[in-house]
């Protein structure tokens, strides 16, 4: 098993500033401000911590979505000018658990909806010609305990269909096939045995232009689930990681621009066990995938977000961590190999969930946004100012 784990420095904090501190690592310029230019201020989100750019009304600004406590809900607020608005303008019905959210334009209408995952169930919200209602339009009528939702069509029928991994009492991998406009609110099929997953996704993981299935799963198995003829097959196990076993997300990016995308493993801190997270290649013989790049071992990824940050042409990547009251972390794109030290990174005021760029001010370069335990923050990226 290739997982010899390469030494890396350990990222310096500094604690002095209240809220947020950086560290500029490897660079002698700053690439991000040192303090967030826009805070959501409350002491626990409403959920895990949840950042998503979205241009809800197609103003050409990105909006910000992310969760609310008291009661539990998603909030969205308007980008005015580059100026991300201190009161939301949009906000759902109290929820359970505000997990994750996905922008996507589901129904193909060119607005950009929302996904939501839920500890229960899973939603749908569609943008209404720039609105979006209270309620949601969609939700799974199955009472799961529900992780990460991906889609994708799968069976090329023109319509996106649902994954969902989750826990009891799905306990693995579930299809959510869509033949009426919105996927099935039921579990249309169970992929593979039963175990808890944290991730699933839809990759082309054999390069045969059709949708497979990516997942991990909580003792360290990741497994691909083949698509033939529009149908999974039972599985195969491609890698396991019994040092670093839990996979909080997957990420399947090209980073080299070679036309094979990349697996990417961001690793959580949960059971007591080590986060190295991972950036694999899948070989032609279908052997243990190649490990191109590996986190320091006292990480512990929960979600990654890939963007040209600098400004050089090439996609780098930005880690959001969940340990040791939290962090954010840019490593970044030398030529297709992501560095081995972070260039960049900054102490958050609360366990950091995920982070999402983009370029909220219109100047040229990728802004940051992190999703924390406590709050979200946005921070301005100086690359188009000259650091």
């Amino acid at each position: 098993m290739r997982l010899a784990v390469q030494a890396l420095l350990a990222i310096a904090v500094t604690l002095s500033l209240p809220s947020c501190s950086q560290d500029r690592g490897t660079v002698d310029r700053a690439l991000f401000s040192d303090q967030p230019i826009w805070s959501s201020g409350t002491e626990v989100s409403g959920g895990d911590g949840i950042a998503r750019f979205i241009d809800i009304d197609r103003d050409g600004d990105l909006d910000f979505v992310t969760s609310l406590p008291d009661p539990r809900r998603w909030v969205a607020y308007r980008n005015d000018s580059g100026k991300i608005g201190e009161e939301p303008f949009w906000e759902s019905l109290e929820t359970t658990d505000c997990d994750h959210v996905d922008v996507l334009d589901f129904d193909q209408d060119g607005w950009m909806d929302l996904a939501g995952t839920h500890e229960s169930y899973c939603t749908l919200y569609f943008n209404r010609s720039g609105e979006f209602n209270a309620a949601p339009d969609w939700e799974t009528g199955l009472i799961a305990n529900a992780n990460q939702i991906d889609f994708g069509d799968y069976d090329g029928d023109g319509d996106l269909d649902m994954v969902m991994a989750a826990g009891e009492p799905v306990n693995g991998v579930a299809l959510f096939e869509n033949q009426s406009g919105t996927p099935s609110k039921q579990v249309s099929r169970k992929l593979g045995h039963e175990e808890y997953s944290e991730t699933a996704i839809f990759a082309d993981y054999d390069g045969d232009e059709d949708l497979d299935i990516i997942a991990a799963y909580r003792a360290g198995k990741i497994a691909v689930f083949r698509n033939s003829d529009d149908g999974f097959d039972d599985g195969a196990v491609i890698l396991e990681d019994e040092k670093s076993p839990w996979t909080q997300r997957l990420y399947w990016r090209d980073l080299d621009a070679d036309g094979q995308p990349e697996l990417f493993c961001a690793k959580g801190p949960w059971g007591g066990q080590v986060g190295t997270s991972l950036q694999l290649l899948a070989l032609d013989d279908g052997s243990e995938p190649q490990v191109l790049w590996q986190s320091a071992p006292e990480t512990s990824f929960h979600g990654f977000e890939f963007g040209d940050v600098d400004g050089d042409g090439d996609l780098d990547l930005i880690a959001a961590d969940y340990a040791d009251g939290g962090s954010v972390s840019l490593f970044l794109n030398d030529e297709g190999r992501l560095a081995a030290e972070p260039a960049w990174s900054v102490k958050t005021s609360g366990p950091a969930h995920e982070a999402v760029l983009g370029d909220i001010d219109h100047d040229g370069d990728l802004d940051l946004a992190v999703g924390c335990r406590d709050q979200a923050h946005i921070f301005e990226n100086y690359v188009s100012e000259g650091g």
